[in-house]
């Protein structure tokens, strides 16, 4: 089970609209994006940016269980709420947050009772797009049921329709579902009860006559039963197929989602048949845990990078030690083993920066500041055209609770930034990343943001190069 964060407001800019000539276009040396970025404490000559060729977690810093998928040459994210289907669209892994954003679907009608609407997913048969989700009814948690939403066009922003339960003949808790095709058929994968008496999360698969629709009973394949899978509470949930080179795998999340125990491990389809339990084989051992001050990953999905020629990761993790529901979304590259199985290594550092997936194009430029005080830091900034860009913030705040720092852009207030937690002063990655959206005109701004004592520090920021909505 998971608790959600609200989705935050796009942040809305007053920037002024006072027509600037624009000096030069976008470029500069072309260096690592954030090698050796230190915060000035004197006036110097202005940072025009550099193009920035790597990046740091998170990718979006609020929401859990993402889900990624691709489509005609973009990226589509959609991600738990809790209280609607929101999708994001970005043509970059690394951007997707500041990349069109749209509420999908909202309870409404005779589903306007529905309530902790959790882990949606994009998938596309035939020539119509299908989001999967779990929902319960006023808060009941026991009432959760995995629902289908299905659109009305072949376009994965939809509109959708609610297509109704996809429901298991058991009529029992059932969340997190994923739906696979292996030899022309396809197969409903479920996190589950037993009973109401028997509570232990286990993965159920069952068959399937149509996207909508399950044609049998559902079978376990996996019960936690190892220490890392039951040392807080005995579940399995979040499963997500992932296929390669003819093999299939199932990988799932462990353990109690609220607490650092939280993990991913596998399962690995070894026999011909999904619905036969023996014909699965569990790793001994989870795949992704906690390390390098990454505490509770899980939930993940897969994707590609750009050119076809890297595999990526998108998952969840703990905001900081110990802040349980309180996530981020990460991504992160992985490989293969000899053996056919994923590589997924250990979870990257948030203070460690990450070459861009291949064939993405660098897509963000870096501000150092121009200036630095006891209360403040402004950073000096150049856009092509007037519009909204988004602005990400990299900062540390290890004041132990979210700030509220103002923002000012060519002298006139914005709102206020909500700087969450990211680390406490005695560890090391302390480093985080908020996005947001910022409207500035055609040429030279100033971006300032209050500091101060009790505020979090920002080393730099960075904006995108191209708009996300012109004026």
């Amino acid at each position: 089970m998971r608790r959600h964060r609200p989705a935050r407001a796009a942040l809305l800019s007053m920037a002024w609209l006072t027509a600037c000539v624009w000096p030069s276009a976008l470029h500069g040396t072309v260096t690592p994006a954030f090698a050796n970025a230190k915060v000035a404490h004197t006036v110097r000559d202005v940072d025009r940016g550099h193009i920035a060729t790597t990046f740091y977690n998170p990718i979006m810093d609020q929401n859990a269980d993402p889900w990624m998928t691709q489509y005609d040459g973009s990226y589509y994210l959609t991600a738990t709420t809790g209280d609607n289907v929101t999708i994001w669209r970005s043509p970059t892994i690394t951007n997707i947050a500041a990349g069109v954003q749209s509420i999908v679907w909202s309870p409404s009608g005779k589903e306007a009772d529905f309530t902790d609407i959790w882990s949606p997913e994009i998938h596309h048969f035939g020539n119509r797009f299908y989001i999967y989700f779990a929902a319960d009814q006023n808060s009941n948690n026991a009432l959760h049921r995995d629902y289908v939403l299905i659109s009305r066009a072949d376009n994965p922003m939809g509109p959708y329709r609610f297509g109704g339960e996809v429901h298991d003949p058991a009529n029992q808790w059932m969340i997190d579902p994923n739906i696979f095709s292996l030899r022309g058929h396809l197969y409903f994968l479920w996190s589950g009860w037993r009973n109401d008496q028997n509570q232990v999360q286990r993965l159920f698969i069952a068959p399937m006559s149509s996207p909508t629709h399950i044609d049998g009973p559902g079978v376990v394949i996996s019960s936690p039963t190892y220490p890392w899978e039951t040392s807080v509470a005995p579940i399995n949930e979040g499963p997500v197929t992932l296929q390669h080179d003819g093999k299939t795998f199932i990988v799932y999340s462990a353990n109690a989602s609220w607490k650092n125990a939280y993990c991913l491990g596998l399962l690995t389809l070894v026999g011909d048949n999904p619905l036969n339990p023996s014909d699965w084989r569990k790793t001994a051992h989870p795949v992704f845990s906690s390390q390098n001050g990454v505490y509770g990953p899980g939930r993940a999905s897969f994707v590609t990078s750009a050119n076809g020629k890297q595999d990526w990761m998108i998952y969840h993790a703990a905001r900081v030690n110990g802040s349980g529901w309180d996530r981020t979304i990460r991504a992160q590259p992985f490989t293969w083993n000899k053996n056919g199985t994923p590589d997924f290594g250990a979870p990257i550092p948030l203070d460690q920066a990450i070459p861009l997936p291949a064939g993405e194009v660098p897509n963000r430029m870096t501000y150092n500041p121009a200036k630095t005080t006891a209360t403040a830091v402004t950073f000096d900034v150049t856009v092509a055209r007037a519009g909204t860009y988004g602005m990400y913030v990299r900062y540390k705040n290890a004041t132990g609770a979210t700030t509220t720092q103002n923002l000012i852009i060519n002298g006139q207030p914005q709102l206020p930034l909500s700087i969450p937690i990211s680390g406490s002063a005695s560890r090391r990655n302390q480093d985080s990343t908020l996005e947001m959206d910022v409207t500035l005109p055609r040429g030279a701004s100033t971006i300032e943001i209050d500091t101060g004592p009790l505020g979090a520090s920002v080393p730099f920021i960075q904006l995108t190069t191209s708009v996300v909505a012109p004026y």
